[in-house]
């Protein structure tokens, strides 16, 4: 269904944003000083938080079935 596929394309994105953030942070290339690092970081973090919160509800929907 379309809504399968439009729930596909948000854990693709939010994935490859992970994946951007984990490969700055392992290079350091625009990662000036500490508060950066730690901003990038934490967004990683809450990008984490999304994919289980989505897994999650996924999850309980397969249970459900």
């Amino acid at each position: 269904s379309n809504m399968v596929d439009i729930l596909g394309e948000i854990l693709h994105r939010i994935k490859t944003a992970k994946n951007e953030m984990s490969e700055a942070i392992a290079s350091g290339t625009n990662v000036h000083s500490f508060d950066a690092y730690q901003r990038l970081v934490g967004k990683r973090e809450g990008l984490s938080d999304a994919l289980a919160i989505i897994d999650s509800i996924l999850s309980e929907d397969d249970e459900a079935e």
